[in-house]
């Protein structure tokens, strides 16, 4: 049995085993972070007296900490239920354009973790097992993880709801529980999603619009099209002097598509649109009595999630026409077909790829106007948005409306070497675009409203033009004005470092 004596084998131990919980503090370091560092390390001790044991807690820490490098990288956060939701619905192409741009910092970062985890690993597995059972002082140390570990258990079972969300939320901020938390809220929403959305009781009142054209965009940022102040090349050339159109910027509330686009689609968060069970807009279009069509170019997720079911649940036509090719233009013959469809009202969602990274490959070669291979696929997507107005205008409808934002934008230089998901304003930053014909001329001031809002503007355009603006007077309505992000509002986030939002 090797014991340990000396003083020195002992404070390694302890801070071996400290130091495997770190990454704990990737995020940032304060005194919160690092008492969170300390409960964790203690909360797991127990784990230190097997060799088994021991070996098991290293790879799970070392496996965390790897998505949680990247995840910081990206995201400046730890991993939370928005990965699993993104991991699940990539395909093998995404997976390789994500492998093809790896970063080298955090790629750096992840060798140097897991080299420290073998050596450590190693070590503790020879000195401390045997070691601490053996020690005097410390041979009864497991018990006091033990009993809080217990302790928790039975408040959660037994205790009031209110106790049991204190837990979740205290034991959510223990490393690396986040990881179990984030796949089991990952779970509940596959799950709740499958429950029908809550629908108002009340019957619409007169549609503001026959014809309702959204376009959802991918990762385009305000901060490049030139009809919101971009001084470089003329990105939305092809849109200006177009009579009825008007654009705005508006704030994303997410980085990524797992955590933005449900704002887009229902005007909340996708944790509270599963809690509330609220209807997207695509609901509540099919609710009034419209015709729901939507055509995609994203590519096909291996699994069904939030977005399929939302997009799907509602839709008399649902038709995936690409694979997050290049070419957005693949939606047009759908698209012209929906239009000549004989129903009398009807919606028509067109899923572009838009501008999502690897963005010289988001247009078509003859259309690279410009030296910036960005500004080429916010250039491509003002031809197809031109093309697509155009098309709606000769329908023929009375009362036609067309809206378009993204998602989320990218972050670019100079805050990065290249265009990617990551933290920044330019993320935030997206356009709204919204064009109407002459007969629904008197709907555009509502449609883009004065002051800050987010891009769940979206949502409520449509929920407006199909004839249930009064759902937004009720008390709970969310709302898309005065939006935030990470608990800062829109002034606040332009104080903070544009490339880190710190």
């Amino acid at each position: 049995m090797r014991r340990l004596g000396p003083r020195g084998t002992l404070i390694g131990v302890l801070s071996a085993w400290l130091l495997l919980f770190c990454p704990r503090l990737l995020s940032g370091i304060d005194l919160k972070s690092l008492a969170w560092l300390a409960i964790s390390a203690f909360l797991f001790w127990p784990l230190a007296f097997r060799r088994w044991s021991l070996c098991l807690a290293v790879v799970v820490l070392a496996v965390a900490a790897v998505l949680d490098i990247f995840h910081v990288y990206y995201f400046g956060k730890l991993t939370d239920e928005y990965l699993f939701a993104t991991a699940l619905r990539t395909t093998p192409a995404e997976l390789t354009d994500f492998f093809s741009m790896l970063p080298l910092r955090p790629v750096m970062l992840s060798a140097l973790w897991l080299v420290w985890c073998v050596l450590a690993g190693r070590w503790l597995g020879r000195v401390a097992p045997d070691g601490l059972r053996g020690h005097r002082l410390l041979r009864w140390t497991w018990l006091a993880p033990v009993l809080v570990w217990l302790a928790l258990a039975v408040a959660n079972v037994w205790g009031s709801d209110a106790l049991r969300w204190q837990i979740h939320d205290k034991t959510y901020k223990i490393y690396p529980t986040h990881l179990a938390w984030s796949a089991w809220k990952y779970h509940l929403m596959g799950t709740a999603v499958m429950d029908p959305p809550l629908l108002p009781e009340a019957t619409a009142a007169p549609a503001q619009a026959d014809t309702v054209v959204v376009i959802l965009g991918e990762s385009a940022s305000a901060q490049r099209w030139s009809l919101l102040g971009y001084q470089g090349d003329d990105t939305n050339a092809p849109l200006r002097h177009l009579d009825g159109l008007a654009a705005t910027t508006v704030l994303a509330r997410g980085l990524n598509t797992a955590g933005a686009l449900p704002f887009v689609l229902t005007g909340q968060s996708s944790v509270d649109s599963v809690r509330h069970r609220a209807p997207s807009f695509l609901d509540l279009a099919h609710q009034a009595g419209y015709k729901v069509f939507v055509l995609s170019n994203s590519r096909n997720a291996p699994v069904a999630d939030f977005f399929d079911q939302v997009l799907r649940r509602s839709t008399a036509v649902y038709r995936k026409l690409g694979d997050g090719g290049p070419r957005d233009s693949i939606l047009t013959p759908a698209y012209e077909q929906a239009l000549a469809d004989p129903a009398p009202r009807k919606l028509i969602v067109l899923h572009t790829f838009g501008s999502h990274e690897i963005v010289q490959d988001r247009y078509p070669p003859e259309l690279a106007e410009f030296a910036d291979p960005y500004d080429n696929s916010i250039f491509y997507t003002s031809t197809l948005l031109k093309q697509w107005i155009g098309m709606l205008d000769a329908s023929g409808a009375r009362r036609s409306v067309l809206l378009y934002t993204s998602d989320h934008g990218l972050i670019m230089p100079p805050c990065s070497s290249d265009y990617r998901h990551g933290r920044s304003m330019a993320s935030l930053e997206v356009p709204f675009l919204a064009w109407v014909n002459a007969g629904a001329r008197a709907l555009l001031p509502a449609l883009l409203p004065k002051g800050e809002h987010s891009n769940a503007l979206m949502a409520e355009g449509v929920i407006r033009a199909v004839g249930y603006g009064a759902l937004m007077q009720q008390p709970g309505w969310p709302g898309s004005a005065n939006p935030t992000f990470e608990g800062h509002d829109w002034q606040a986030l332009r104080r903070l470092d544009a490339c880190t939002l710190r």
